[in-house]
């Protein structure tokens, strides 16, 4: 006696079902890919941020003033294209070789702040990494991503593609 022949596998609609799971799955890593990536970069600007605070604050204690002149700015870092931090409707600020050179005793090699490029404004206006002023004396840099927490603790202001936050270095 013949046995009835039955089919082995699988419906089309398990296959289906199996399909949009996997696909589901892969959104899902993708998104959180993106947001590790965000993140990581953001902690990569915080640290090079920490050490320049620290190499700033060292200089000020040992010199009673910090490595540039009063109303001048230098971009903190390395990596970025053509030595260029800013650029923008405010002018452009540009790494400082003396500013390097004075800190070079307490921050022997620059870290990279940060090389993304984020537009803050309609107009063409740029931002990467961190920007030391001296009016007040401050920090200045770029988080991805808006309503970012600030090394301060505060929440900083929200642009196009970031947050800008400003840490205040304290008088020597």
């Amino acid at each position: 006696m013949l046995e009835p022949k039955t089919q082995k596998g699988f419906t089309i609609v398990e296959l289906l079902i199996v399909i949009v799971i996997i696909g589901i799955l892969a959104a899902i890593t993708i998104v959180a890919y993106g947001g590790i990536q965000q993140r990581a970069r953001n902690s990569q600007i915080i640290t090079g941020v920490k050490a320049y605070q620290k190499a700033l604050m060292q200089y000020a204690v040992d010199n009673q003033t910090y490595p540039i002149a009063p109303g001048t700015s230098a971009c903190l870092g390395a990596g970025y294209v053509g030595g260029q931090c800013w650029n923008g409707v405010n002018g452009n600020r540009f790494v400082d070789a003396t500013l390097d050179a004075a800190l070079a005793k307490y921050l022997p090699s620059k870290p990279t702040v940060s090389t993304n490029i984020l537009q803050i404004t309609n107009s063409p206006d740029y931002r990467v990494g961190a920007l030391l002023t001296t009016t007040p004396h401050r920090i200045i840099y770029y988080l991805e991503g808006a309503g970012q927490t600030c090394l301060n603790a505060g929440v900083g202001t929200t642009e196009i593609q970031g947050t800008q936050c400003a840490l205040t270095l304290a008088l020597p």
